[in-house]
């Protein structure tokens, strides 16, 4: 496989994911605030924060709003990381790779990109951002369906695969620092304490999959575990960097990355949040978020952009 077809499908299946992601974060964010008593100690920069956009929005915003953050995130194209952004992002990966990808997925991804386009500035009011939100979260699983059930098992289908999960790793850690976070300000009421960990978990779509598993109560440490140890949970941080592992190992020259997630391994294998404190955790998600920067070179570096010898 040429190795700029490789790079686009891995980027493709990101810029996807991410869209995905971050429509399920901002719904269950809206949902949040909208259940929050305007004296809890909660504000939009949450969701700035989670992106880890705070230098990009400042450089454009004064002020944090609801309307400004919501803009920032859905309808900013200045902001690499909004929705709007993303689609147009991965139609362009999609587009030049459409040989090695099912027919119908230029149609489907077309159709994203024209209902993001027509809506997404509506979707900055309340009344429409539900809908728009979950038009996004939808016609992404049509994508991944479509890759999922009409692809070969081949090295495309793999960068895919590749590029979906490591982002999907990527979100859920970075939903879990939010947690961390908010839990960390200190006086606040176990209802409010609950509502957080509640929404973690729907900005997963994880609230079915944890209850099933852990139970109907919501507490912060069994949350923690189960966002990056839940084994049969397909956004935790271990099923995701499992899957990673399973499609790297079976690449050529592979080292480099094998050594990374060789690294990460123990961490999760040692870590339970009910021996921790709040600072070791953000410890741990920081120096994942760390590997995962490496991992993302070392895949480039390894497959997309070799150096000549």
């Amino acid at each position: 496989m040429l190795s700029r077809v490789a790079n686009r499908l891995y980027w493709a299946a990101r810029y996807l994911e991410r869209s995905a992601g971050l429509s399920r974060v901002i719904s269950a964010y809206t949902q949040f605030i909208m259940d929050t008593p305007k004296s809890a100690p909660v504000d939009w920069d949450v969701l700035i924060k989670i992106i880890d956009g705070e230098s990009a929005y400042f450089s454009r915003y004064s002020k944090v709003t609801e309307h400004n953050v919501i803009k920032f995130l859905l309808s900013d194209e200045e902001n690499l990381g909004s929705i709007k952004a993303s689609v147009k992002s991965a139609r362009e990966n999609v587009r030049t790779t459409r040989d090695v990808l099912p027919e119908e997925a230029w149609e489907l991804i077309n159709e994203l990109k024209l209902f993001v386009d027509i809506n997404v500035e509506e979707a900055v009011k309340r009344r429409s951002r539900y809908d728009f939100l979950d038009g996004v979260m939808l016609q992404n699983l049509q994508i991944d369906g479509l890759f999922d059930s009409s692809m070969n098992r081949d090295r495309s289908f793999e960068f895919i695969r590749l590029g979906r999960y490591l982002e999907r790793c990527d979100m859920a850690t970075r939903a879990a620092a939010v947690g961390i976070a908010s839990y960390s300000e200190g006086e606040q009421s176990a209802d409010l304490d609950i509502s957080v960990w509640s929404n973690i978990l729907d900005s997963l779509s994880a609230t079915s999959a944890y209850r099933r598993q852990i139970g109907p109560l919501v507490e912060a440490p069994e949350v923690v575990n189960f966002v990056f140890n839940g084994q049969d949970f397909p956004r935790s941080v271990r099923y995701c960097l499992d899957r990673v592992e399973r499609v790297i190992s079976n690449f050529k020259n592979n080292e480099a990355c094998m050594k990374i997630l060789a690294r990460m391994q123990p961490r999760l294998d040692k870590f339970d949040a009910h021996r921790m404190n709040n600072k070791k955790i953000d410890k741990v998600i920081e120096q994942i978020q760390l590997d995962l920067h490496k991992l993302n070179a070392a895949i480039a570096d390894t497959w997309f952009f070799p150096e000549v010898k």
